[in-house]
């Protein structure tokens, strides 16, 4: 066994820094797509409308109004007018979203790996928690309450997402929390941070553009961003945490190998003759 382990050990010191890359980026992208498949399988497990959607759409606005955050509907009302800005919305909504978060995990793959796996960890955190909370909580989105004065931008405007056939196939009643939002969050936070570019700055502009989007489009309520948020702010610190216990436990299993392995050397007794 013990000799089994050293040659899976040499095995691996073996393969070139190449290889290694290789498999650990196969590895990662195996992870994340199991992740989606996962998630998308789950998630359609409430997609044929759950009657209390609509109950906890009600509770939700009336938390929004009792803490004094604006109305949505007025802002849609704001933006309707103008054909070519909502069109753009819509086509933010569907074209950004997962491109964009794709692109991210590529530069932080080829330029700050050692990040790489604290960031995915807070990506799968964030989406299966989402994913919880979807099951547990289903909401439907504003652009089901036309008589409150919300439009459904996507139908009326297009493109619209529910209109294709993988849109007919998705749960509507997964409003919150707003992974647009969280995923945005995500990229942005990420990129301020690995980045050192003066144009790192740029990137608040896509969290900020999507929470525009989600609420013009009334797709989402304000509350489902700041549900995003939250989650984000636990995860990053949980993962942080997390491997700062790793580093401890790393150090100190180190320094017992050490202390394990430092040669005794038994000095010569000088002999005393009588």
């Amino acid at each position: 066994m013990t000799s089994f382990l050293v040659d899976g050990e040499d095995e691996r010191i073996r393969r070139s820094p190449a290889t290694r890359a290789v498999l650990d980026l196969g590895r990662n992208v195996a992870l994340i797509g199991l992740l989606w498949v996962f998630y998308w399988l789950v998630r359609n497990l409430t997609a044929d409308g759950p009657t209390n959607a609509f109950a906890n759409a009600r509770q939700v606005m009336d938390i929004q109004s009792a803490i004094g955050l604006p109305q949505e509907a007025a802002l849609q009302a704001w933006v309707l007018p103008h054909y070519l800005l909502v069109k753009l919305a819509n086509m933010y909504y569907i074209g950004v979203h997962f491109p964009a978060t794709f692109i991210f995990l590529v530069w932080v793959w080829v330029r700050h790996r050692p990040a790489f796996t604290r960031i995915r960890n807070v990506l799968i955190g964030l989406t299966m928690s989402a994913l919880v909370i979807h099951l547990a909580f289903p909401l439907a989105p504003p652009r089901m309450f036309s008589r409150l004065g919300f439009v459904d931008t996507g139908l009326h405007f297009g493109p619209n997402p529910y209109g294709i056939s993988a849109g007919e196939a998705a749960n509507q009643f997964a409003a919150m929390p707003s992974l647009h939002v969280g995923w945005a969050l995500l990229v942005a936070s990420s990129a301020v941070t690995l980045s050192r570019s003066r144009w790192r700055w740029l990137t608040i502009a896509h969290p900020l553009m999507t929470l525009f989007v989600v609420v013009i489009t009334a797709n989402h309520y304000w509350l489902d961003a700041i549900i995003a948020a939250a989650l984000l702010v636990f995860f990053w610190r949980a993962v942080k945490a997390h491997q700062a216990r790793q580093l401890v436990e790393s150090e100190t299993a180190h320094q017992s190998r050490a202390e394990w392995h430092t040669p005794v050397i038994d000095l010569p007794r000088d002999r005393v003759e009588v």
